[in-house]
């Protein structure tokens, strides 16, 4: 499994904080293959992106695009013959957006990044939170999976 992450933007952040914090998150899944990629952009992209693929001309903080579900509906493989796990996906985090709900909340961007890297992982999983049930869900697990692998904290 490899994790690639790519900072398009000035913040230094760590990125190995972030991976270990994925890493948890798909072993308590049960996923030990797939890469997945995370993209650290601006509010301009993210917008971009959002208003192509979700119709909503605004940014957000988070964007998460499967190539799991895209690798079966474009190829029409059954992806559970393959040897090797297809990609899982990429995640698109808006660091200006992160920053500003930091703020808000009282965190470190680096605490917020790390937090939308994982929600969008659970999102690449099949999480949703279209509803409050769905979205109290994946906020307490998002937090649990930050917290767990917070710097300076010990990990299991």
């Amino acid at each position: 499994m490899r994790i690639t992450i790519t900072n398009q933007q000035p913040h230094r952040l760590r990125r190995s904080w972030m991976r270990q914090a994925i890493r948890l998150l798909l072993r308590q899944e049960g996923w030990s293959k797939g890469d997945v990629s995370i993209v650290l952009t601006d509010d301009e992209q993210i917008r971009s992106l959002n208003r192509t693929y979700r119709g909503k001309d605004e940014p957000t903080d988070v964007l998460s695009f499967s190539l799991r579900e895209a690798s079966a509906q474009e190829t029409q493989v059954d992806l559970s013959t393959l040897e090797d796990e297809p990609p899982l996906g990429e995640v698109y985090i808006s660091v200006p957006t992160a920053l500003r709900q930091a703020q808000a909340g009282g965190r470190t961007l680096e605490e917020e990044v790390v937090f939308l890297a994982v929600h969008g992982v659970l999102h690449l999983l099949g999480y949703e939170d279209e509803t409050q049930e769905g979205y109290e869900q994946m906020y307490r697990r998002g937090w649990a999976v930050v917290q767990a692998t917070q710097p300076g904290r010990d990990t299991v």
